[in-house]
């Protein structure tokens, strides 16, 4: 079982680093790494199958509230890049309201996350939204190792041929 995971969450991360460059906002990749992500959120919090639907609709609202908020927060960052470049201007004032727009948006993005595990707990026991909060942490702790270990990879695989 655990050698089935470690070939899907390899291929979705060859996929993730292979469409990654491209076009940033790409979400083709991430929709894999997401589909990983509620399946094994299933396994781990042991839902039946009304509180995975519950659960679900609730937790992909979220997702979806956070990721307009992410692309808010890429728009501004693109925005200061494009200030920041092209702009000889060190005190333009722009950047100062973009820069205090974009981390009003991490604050949301923040506040989002805390109200969405708050409102678990009509669906989920306290375990459970503990096991939530653990499994985030340690999800994305393993895309990231994963990606790492792929990236340090690819130049010794590249020597070789």
């Amino acid at each position: 079982m655990k050698n089935i995971f470690v070939i899907i969450f390899l291929t979705i991360t060859a996929s993730f680093v292979i469409f990654a460059q491209p076009i940033r906002r790409d979400r083709g990749p991430m929709k894999k790494i997401e589909e990983l992500e509620k399946i094994k959120l299933i396994e781990t919090l042991n839902m039946n199958e009304e509180t995975t639907l519950r659960f679900f609709t609730r937790f992909d609202k979220f997702k979806d509230g956070q990721h307009q908020l992410i692309d808010k927060s890429n728009d501004i960052l693109d925005k200061l890049e494009n200030l920041v470049n092209n702009d000889k201007n060190n005190n333009d004032p722009q950047v100062d309201k973009l820069i205090n727009d974009y981390f009003s948006i991490e604050g949301q993005l923040v506040k989002g996350r805390e109200n969405f595990v708050h409102s678990l707990s009509d669906i989920l026991d306290q375990n459970r939204i503990a096991k939530l909060l653990v499994f985030e942490k340690r999800f994305r702790e393993e895309i990231r190792n994963a990606l790492f270990r792929q990236r340090m990879h690819a130049p010794m695989d590249m020597n070789k041929k």
